[in-house]
C-alpha cells in the first residue's frame, strides 16, 4: 500500500474542488458600479438606478455565492434570502437585509426547507416592474426548495422521490418528476416573478448542464411532456401505489401559463469540466502523466466499476506491450463509459515514456445506486468498493502495477454520510480479509461507509466537510509500474 498515492489522490481531488469555488466563480463574472448604478453579469449590462434589487439563493453553493454578492452589492440589495443545507451557516453577513435560512439536512426536503421556500415564494409573487430579481442557483437546490403543489404534503412528495432514487432513478428523472409535482420548480419561480428582471446564475451539478434540470429548473421554462413524469414513475413500478394527492395533480390539465422568457436569463458560470480540468493540471504537477477522458459519466453503480476495471486492465496489458495501440482503442470503443473516446489512445506511448508516477486516469459524473439492502452509504464510497472487489477478481493480470481509485463528491458530501468518498486499490479485498471484514456483505447490504468507517481505521475515508459547492463528482484511476 503506498501512502503516498493516496496522498496525491486527495490533492487532485481537492484541487478539483478548488477550481469550483462559488466565491470566485462569481467574482469572476459580476462587476458593479456604485456610482452609475451599472451591473455587469457574464458580459451583460443592467442599469440598476430606480431598481430595487432582490436575491433569492438555493442549493450547497449558495451561501458562498450569496456572500459575494454582498460584497460586491452591498446596501444595494433590498432583501435576500438563501436557502442553505443544516450546519452551512456561519452567521457571516455583510447585508442585515439578507436572511439565510437552514434546511434539508442530509439532502433531504424538510419542513424547514419548505417554510424558506414559502419565503421565497411570497418575495417573488410581490415583485413588480421597478424590481431586478438575481436567482443564485446551485446543486442541492430542490431539496432546499420544496414547495409541492396542493394538494400534495411534504411528506407524500418526499417518500416519493425517496423510493425513485432506492429504485435505480437518475438525477434527471428524479427532476423531471419533482418538476411536475412542485410549486417553484419547472420554471414555476420564474412565472410567480413575472413581473420583474430575472437573472439566475447557476453552478451545475447535471451532465451535460441541462439548465431546465439543474435544481430542477426554477427560472427555466419547462417543456416536457406532462405525461413524462408519470412515465417515469410507472418505470420503477410506483404507480400503483401513489397517494390520491400525487395522482390528482399528475392527472392535472393545467392552464398554459406564459413563461416570461423575454425578461429572464440564465447564466451557467461553473460546472464538473472546471473541476476534471483542475485535476489534469494538479496530477502533471505531481509528476504524474495525466488523461482527461470524460465528464459525463453516469449509469449503474456496478456496471461502472466493470468497465473502469477493464479499461484499466487493457491500459496495463498495453504498458506491459501485451496489446498494441489498435487492438487498446477497439476494446476502449466497446466500454460502456459515457463520454468515452478511444481517441485518447493516440496521445499515449508504452513504458518508455511513462513519467515517474504513472498515469492518471480523470473522470466527471454522476452514477446512481440502486439501494436493496438497510446499510449507510453513498454512490462514491459504493463505487469505490465495487471498483476493488472487480480488480480483486484479475488482479493477478496486472502484478506488476499498483492501481488505485478514488470516488467522491466536489460537495464533500456521499448520501446521508459525512464522507464526500473512499479510495480504492488492487490490494483491498486481500487487505480487507485480514481484518476479517467480508467485502460482498457491505456491498450487497448497501453499507460502504461502515466498511470503510472499520478498514484501516477510516484511513481510506474522504472527509472534507461541507465544501459549499457541488459540481457532481470525480473519479480518479492511477496507474503505477512497480520497481
Amino acid at each position: 500500500m503506498a501512502k503516498s498515492i493516496v496522498t496525491d489522490l486527495i490533492q487532485i481531488f481537492k484541487s478539483s474542488i478548488n477550481a469550483v469555488v462559488p466565491g470566485n466563480l462569481v467574482k469572476n463574472c459580476l462587476k458593479y458600479c456604485s456610482s452609475t448604478h451599472r451591473l455587469q453579469l457574464c458580459g451583460e449590462k443592467y442599469d440598476l438606478i430606480n431598481k430595487n434589487v432582490y436575491i433569492v439563493g438555493t442549493g450547497k453553493a449558495a451561501r458562498n455565492m450569496a456572500y459575494e454578492v454582498e460584497k460586491v452589492l452591498g446596501s444595494k440589495i433590498k432583501e435576500g434570502i438563501i436557502s442553505i443545507p443544516k450546519g452551512n451557516y456561519d452567521h457571516t453577513t455583510i447585508n442585515t437585509n439578507m436572511f439565510y435560512y437552514e434546511g434539508a439536512k442530509n439532502n433531504l426536503p424538510d419542513k424547514d426547507a419548505m417554510n424558506t421556500a414559502e419565503k421565497v415564494e411570497h418575495l417573488v409573487s410581490n415583485l413588480g416592474k421597478d424590481d431586478f430579481l438575481l436567482v443564485l442557483i446551485s446543486g442541492g437546490g430542490s431539496a432546499l426548495l420544496p414547495l409541492p403543489r396542493h394538494p400534495i404534503s411534504l411528506d407524500e412528495k418526499t417518500m416519493l422521490i425517496k423510493k425513485l432514487a432506492h429504485s435505480g432513478a437518475d438525477i434527471k428523472e428524479l427532476n423531471t418528476v419533482r418538476k411536475r409535482i412542485s410549486g417553484l420548480k419547472g420554471g414555476q419561480l420564474a412565472i410567480k416573478g413575472k413581473n420583474a428582471q430575472i437573472v439566475a446564475l447557476i453552478l451545475s451539478d447535471i451532465i451535460g448542464d441541462p439548465l431546465d434540470l439543474i435544481a430542477s429548473g426554477p427560472t427555466v421554462k419547462n417543456e416536457d411532456n406532462p405525461l413524462q413524469a408519470v412515465d417515469i414513475i410507472k418505470k420503477y413500478n410506483l404507480y400503483e401505489n401513489l397517494p390520491h394527492s400525487i395522482v390528482t395533480v399528475l392527472n392535472e390539465i393545467n392552464s398554459v401559463e406564459t413563461f416570461p422568457k423575454d425578461t429572464v436569463q440564465n447564466f451557467i458560470i461553473g460546472s464538473n469540466k472546471l473541476s476534471t480540468e483542475a485535476a489534469y493540471y494538479k496530477a502533471m504537477e505531481l509528476n504524474y502523466m495525466p488523461i482527461e477522458l470524460s465528464n459525463i459519466v453516469n449509469g449503474n453503480v456496478k456496471l461502472i466499476a466493470q468497465n473502469y476495471v477493464q479499461l484499466t486492465t487493457s491500459f496495463c496489458n498495453f504498458l506491459n506491450g501485451k496489446i498494441n495501440k489498435l487492438t487498446l482503442k477497439d476494446i476502449v470503443n466497446k466500454l460502456d463509459i459515457p463520454g468515452l473516446s478511444p481517441n485518447f489512445v493516440d496521445s499515449i506511448d508504452d513504458s518508455t515514456c511513462f513519467k515517474e508516477k504513472g498515469y492518471c486516469l480523470i473522470f466527471g459524473g454522476e452514477i446512481n445506486v440502486e439501494v436493496k439492502g438497510t446499510g449507510k452509504g453513498g454512490r462514491n464510497q459504493q463505487l469505490a468498493l465495487e471498483f476493488s472487489n472487480c480488480i480483486h477478481d484479475i488482479k493477478d493480470e496486472i502484478n506488476n502495477f499498483d492501481v488505485y481509485f478514488l470516488s467522491a463528491g466536489t460537495d464533500g458530501i456521499d448520501g446521508p454520510t459525512e464522507a464526500a468518498g473512499a479510495i480504492g486499490y488492487s490490494d483491498l479485498i486481500s487487505d480487507s480479509k485480514k481484518e476479517c471484514l467480508d467485502v460482498n456483505l457491505y456491498l450487497n447490504n448497501n453499507d460502504s461507509y461502515n466498511f470503510y468507517r472499520k478498514f484501516k481505521d477510516g484511513s481510506f475515508h474522504i472527509i472534507t466537510g461541507h465544501t459549499n459547492t457541488n459540481v457532481m463528482d470525480i473519479h480518479l484511476i492511477i496507474i503505477k509500474k512497480c520497481k
